[in-house]
């Protein structure tokens, strides 16, 4: 178990230090149409849904990798109030209702995804922008992040 704590936390590790690179596309896109709107009044087609699509593949993964760094949001004042053993329970539970919503999501996602797939699901504006490989990122990002918490209850239990 120690092992599958260890690869589930270099997988999430490495996923979320590379998906932490859009930031700097995003960041150039968005410059850029604001350049182009604003100085030059001539705006993008394109950069609101390039944009849209690179943030929400930033979003999926940053929830396992914030989850691996124990850097989600808690109710502090009361959580510091805790001793150790209450702790590591509102631990355990929070992570549990978690790994429920996130089991549910992978399979509706993985639903989801199959259909954006076989229809070959598209935005459709000056382009054919296709929604498909990000809806297909649903299910995997949610299954990381289902396996992340896992993880992260062996852990817990080893303590």
């Amino acid at each position: 178990m120690k092992l599958f704590s260890k690869i589930i936390g270099t997988v999430t590790e490495k996923t979320g230090r590379a998906v932490s690179l859009l930031a700097l596309p995003i960041m150039l896109i968005i410059s850029f149409e604001v350049i182009s709107r604003y100085f030059f009044d001539h705006p993008t087609r394109w950069a609101w849904l390039t944009v849209t699509q690179l943030f929400g593949v930033l979003s999926l993964f940053a929830g396992p990798y914030a989850l691996l760094h124990g850097r989600h949001i808690r109710v502090e004042i009361f959580y510091e109030r805790f001793g150790s053993r209450m702790k590591r329970l509102s631990d355990v539970l929070t992570i549990i209702s978690g790994l429920i919503f996130l089991g549910l999501l992978t399979l509706q996602g993985y639903g989801m995804a199959v259909m954006s797939i076989n229809g070959k699901e598209s935005i459709r504006t000056f382009i054919q922008f296709p929604v498909y490989p990000l809806k297909t990122l649903v299910p995997v990002a949610s299954l990381l992040f289902l396996i992340q918490g896992l993880a992260m209850i062996v852990k817990h239990k080893k303590k």
